[in-house]
This record gives C-alpha cells, structure tokens and sequence, in this order.
C-alpha cells in the first residue's frame, strides 16, 4: 500500500492504553508463556467462550479463499472476535524479519502450524514466514503509545486536521514497514498477527472495526452495523475511504493478490454506481476543511501578535500620561488603528469555522450514505465538536461530541481503560461547565477580545 496524503493520520485517534508497553513481544518475550499457546497454564483464559465460537464460521468458498460469515443476526457494538496475537511486535521490531522468524520459532508447534496455514501473498525477497506476517498484520499504531508519552488527549491540540483521519487501517503496510525508519526504544506503535483474524477477508464498505487492547493483549473486531444472518463478515485493509476504485483495486493487487469485488467496486445497483463521486466529495470536502485549518491558525497567530502590539502602544501611552516618558518611543508612535483589523479578523474567522462546519456537514451525510460508520465517521464528529467550540458554541459542541461518543462505544465498546472515551467525557465536562460559567474556549476568547 501506498503512502498517501500525509496530512491524514492512517489511524483512528487515539484509543490509547499506556501501560505494560512491551510486556508482549521483544527478545525476552519467548520466555514469557504465550496466551493461547501450549505453554499457557492459565486454564480461566483456556476455557473462555470466545464470541467468534457462536457468532462466526470459516467457510471455504471457491473465488474469495477462506471467508468468514455470520451464523446468526449480530447487532452493531457487538465483540465478534477477541483472540491473543500470534506474533505481536512493536514498531522498532516490525521492520526486521529477523525479529519475525524469532517470534514464529517461540511458537508452539500447533501455533506454527496455524500460522503456516495463513494467506501468504508471496512478497518478493522475503522468506514464508516473514511473507505471512506481512500479508496478515494488523496496524497497532493506534492503540500501543509510548511507554514514556504522557497522554492527555484531552489538552492535544493536533497542527493539522487529524480528526479527520479515515480511520484505522488494520492490515500493516508491508512496503511502508520496510521504508519506516523505525524508533528504537520508544516502545510505541506496532502490529499484530492472528490466527482467526487474519480470516477476515476486505471490503471498501466494510461492517466490522478492527482495535488492540493493549491491557488484556487482545485482537479485537466489533461491529459497526447490523449484521444479517448468512453474510460475509469484513474488515478494511486500506488506509484511505476516498479513492476511487480502480485506483483501489490496483493496489490491492499490488500488495495482496487480488481484486476487491464488494459491492462499492462491482457496483450492481445504481446506488453503488455513484460510489466513486460520494468519495470524490468526501475528498473535497476534506481538503476543504484542511484549507480551513490552516488559514483558521494564520488569523489567530496574527491577530494574538496584533493584540500583545496593541497592547504595548496602551501601556506606553498609559505611562506617558504619568509622566513616566517624556515621549513615546518610536516603536508605538504610530496611531492605534486596532479597531478595523480587528473587526476584520474577527469576520475572517467566523468566516472560516462557516466554511469548515459546512463542509465537515457535507462530509458527515456522504460517510452515512456510503455506510463508513466506524472511525471515518467518529472522527469527523470530533472535529465538527473542535469547529463548534471554536466558534464558542458549547451546546453544539457538546451535541458532536456526545455523537463521537456514541460511534466510538460501538467501535470500542464501554471499556473504562479507553483514552479516547476518557477524553471525550472529559470534553462533555468541560463543555457542561462551560455552559454552567458562560466562561470560553481559548480561541473563543481570542476572537471576543477583538470585540
């Protein structure tokens, strides 16, 4: 796969755990007893009725390789598959297929056995088992952060528009891994392969999200939508939701060996047939917000320089008044003519969070018509909350905030040791004593002192 857009993170931000960062792989973690492995003891974790064992089956089917469907209707929010990983290394080990063919050596023999038994899209110059990895990984990098990275999504003020991320890619990126200058020693990032998980097959509308719980080591995937009884079970592999679908397809070929043929790239309604300019939108849309983003932190930074200039020609004349100076120095001896840029600043901004709420509006309704309801569409909600508070409505900001809250407890479900639940409920408190004070956001405050 490709790298695309640098601007949009290839993950969905940020549900973080921070503890026991690399208590799961590295040199020593073939002395440790593998969860799901023969060498495990812990017959509690054994005899757990796994939700994949009554809502799940593999079937072989003749076009597709080995695919997994529903036995029976699952609901959205609903854990269909929780499993340990396999192999799970951390971003200064992924890169190394010495690393890889160490894990797969600790392996139990029935692990090994399982592992072999994956799709291995043959990748050039790699030994089987470091092909296999690469073909299967899920993308970590969301949910393992730094051992030593304080986290406080709360206060995170990102430079760009991350919110708007597409959402988590969950199978690794096998070329970009090898390009990736890995950091050693940070104990952030990673991927992940698993025995069951890897059976889940691609579609660019997919219904199930997959996630990493870093604090019970699990591969996690719930659903997004209802699930009819009797359909294919699918997660996304690609890192963006808007391309068009050749350009899709011709990487899939690429890095996977075969040709999506979900419904949005063989499109057999009308309906599906205009797919491609629904994501052609979406795109525009995003880069329209972009554009917003930067020209919204242009005007901010000139008008706060603008204000600490205003403010210093008030003093000067204030302490000349006392007859302090005999003269203002030269530096504030032109008039104050604060009043008209400010009044223009302050129209420039409003202007600018008009234009982003619009286009983030636009974006939400085609993520809903295309049916990308898992992280696409929490993080625009978080973003129209951020575009909202800016503009200094707490109400409606609380109001997409409580949306963002309400996609990510399907994707994620009702775990306390969530980040990204935390912070949002930590925003939806602050948003309630906002209200209860008449007190502003930080950038609220900016564009009211130019008032």
């Amino acid at each position: 796969m490709s790298s695309l857009d640098k601007a949009w993170p290839d993950e969905l931000e940020a549900d973080h755990n921070t503890t026991q960062t690399k208590s799961h792989c590295g040199p020593g973690s073939r002395s440790r007893s593998r969860p799901g492995s023969d060498m495990d003891t812990d017959s509690d974790s054994q005899s757990r009725a796994r939700p994949q064992d009554t809502l799940l089956e593999v079937v072989d089917t003749p076009d597709r390789g080995m695919a997994v469907f529903a036995r029976r209707k699952i609901k959205a929010g609903t854990t269909v598959m929780a499993e340990h990983p396999l192999i799970l290394l951390h971003k200064d080990e992924e890169t190394d297929p010495a690393a890889i063919e160490r894990e797969f050596a600790g392996l139990s023999r029935s692990d090994q056995k399982s592992y072999l038994r994956l799709w291995d899209a043959q990748k050039s110059r790699m030994s089987r088992v470091v092909s296999i990895y690469y073909s299967n990984c899920h993308n970590c990098d969301a949910f393992i952060k730094p051992k030593s990275e304080t986290t406080d999504a709360a206060n995170h003020e990102p430079e760009s528009e991350p919110e708007l991320q597409p959402g988590t890619n969950p199978r690794a990126d096998s070329d970009s891994k090898v390009k990736t200058k890995a950091t050693h020693g940070d104990g952030g990032g990673g991927s992940a392969i698993g025995a069951f998980s890897s059976r889940f097959n691609h579609s660019c509308v997919p219904n199930v999200q997959f996630s990493y719980d870093e604090t019970t080591n699990e591969m996690r995937f719930r659903a997004i939508r209802d699930i009819p009884r009797g359909k294919e079970v699918c997660t996304n592999y690609d890192k963006t939701v808007f391309e068009g679908a050749a350009k899709r397809r011709r990487k899939q070929q690429i890095y996977y060996g075969f040709v999506c043929a979900c419904e949005a790239c063989e499109p057999r309604t009308e309906f599906w047939a205009r797919s491609d300019e629904r994501r052609r939108g979406m795109y525009d849309a995003f880069r329209t917000v972009l554009g917003c983003e930067k020209r919204y932190t242009s005007t901010i930074t000139i008008t706060s320089t603008h204000q600490q200039h205003v403010r210093g020609v008030r003093t000067a004349t204030e302490t000349a008044m006392h007859g302090q100076h005999h003269s203002l120095p030269k530096k504030y001896e032109a008039k104050d003519k604060s009043n008209g840029q400010d009044f223009e600043s302050e129209s420039e901004c409003f202007s600018i969070v008009d234009e982003a709420f619009a286009a983030l509006a636009k974006l939400e309704a085609l993520l809903l018509k295309e049916g990308l309801v898992g992280g696409p569409l929490a993080n625009t909600y978080r973003s129209m909350a951020k575009w909202a508070e800016r503009r200094g409505d707490m109400t409606q900001a609380a109001r997409w905030k409580g949306k963002e809250r309400d996609v990510c407890l399907v994707i994620f479900g009702e775990s306390a040791t969530s980040i990204r639940t935390k912070e949002i409920e930590e925003k939806l408190r602050k948003f309630d004593n906002t209200s209860d004070k008449g007190t502003m956001s930080r950038d609220s405050r900016v564009l009211t002192t130019l008032r």
